[in-house]
């Protein structure tokens, strides 16, 4: 890449009114274009790079910057009305007024009852300023007393098809962070489309979705959303490595698209720029890197997988 992620980031925190084409400048105008992939049997392409708003920052200039990634070709936003207290899709529904069309939104639920998932879906669409949510997905189905209440009789599921028979969702997906058997149960119990699930090279150490899940749910034809590429890898390894690495791993596993959160705008013209110019690891270099990291691979680090 020429240039490291840290030493790009560094030189961008005095940029003021930072915009990603003014960061990444001529590089856009001969950039290639950006990768697709199906979305499971959806009937989307989604860019590899999908963009994940639950640190976004507050302000016009997360607008401004969703839509430069649109313009860059990023169709994919995830976001819940749980993140920063509902402010995520309410910036995302401005972003996206007049080219609803161009970008697959995926939110979600963390309600557990079908009254109190058909409200929220209601509610999102609100904020969100559209008739219709792309992906609805049931969140942090952690364990199996939650996956029990979402699809009990009066549960979360009852909800959302009754959402999906009005037309309000088109599609019904579910998110796990912690316990891959519970996620395997679920797709095997109910026809979901998609998965949101971590993909890290942490990730492998400690209870893998990438052994069985992912798979399980390929073969099946679902969607795979990767997550938490980077999440804790900095904090953890006290820049021995550059997160890049591990959004390339996390890219060359075979997953439909990748969540990356939008924190800061020097930070977002990167990882666009990584996604255009995406080359994909070997199994040898996945290998090297699952062995580089393992020693980090602990709960304090992955901290999503406690229950």
């Amino acid at each position: 890449m020429g240039i490291s992620r840290r030493d790009f980031l560094k030189g961008s925190s005095a940029v003021g009114a930072a915009s990603l084409t003014g960061l990444l400048g001529d590089f856009l105008k001969s950039a290639p274009k950006m990768p697709t992939r199906p979305l499971g049997k959806m009937g989307w392409d989604a860019s590899i790079y999908a963009v994940g708003t639950a640190e976004m920052p507050a302000g016009e200039r997360s607008v401004r910057t969703l839509r430069e990634l649109m313009d860059a070709g990023v169709n994919y936003i995830d976001t819940a009305p749980s993140y920063q207290s509902t402010r995520s899709e309410t910036l995302i529904g401005q972003a996206v007024a007049g080219r609803r069309d161009q970008v697959w939104i995926s939110t979600k639920t963390l309600e557990r009852t079908a009254d109190g998932a058909y409200k929220e879906i209601n509610e999102s669409l609100k904020r969100l300023g559209t008739e219709t949510i792309d992906l609805l997905q049931v969140h942090a189905v952690n364990d199996n007393g939650s996956l029990n209440a979402v699809l009990r009789k009066g549960g979360a599921i009852e909800g959302i098809e009754r959402a999906k028979s009005e037309g309000l969702v088109r599609h019904i997906g579910i998110t796990g962070h912690t316990r891959p058997e519970v996620i395997l149960r679920a797709i095997k119990e109910y026809p979901f489309e998609s998965i949101l699930v971590p993909t890290s090279a942490l990730d492998r150490h400690v209870n893998d979705f990438a052994e069985e899940v992912i798979p399980t749910a390929r073969q099946k034809g679902l969607a795979v959303v990767g997550m938490k590429s980077v999440k804790g890898i900095e904090r953890a390894t006290k820049g021995e490595f550059e997160p890049a690495e591990f959004i390339r791993y996390s890219l060359s596993l075979p997953i439909s698209t990748l969540t990356i959160g939008l924190r800061k705008i020097p930070e977002a013209a990167e990882n666009l720029k990584l996604a255009l110019a995406f080359k994909e690891m070997t199994r040898t270099e996945m290998t090297a890197l699952e062995q580089e990291v393992e020693r980090h691979a602990n709960m304090t680090t992955l901290w999503w997988k406690k229950q």
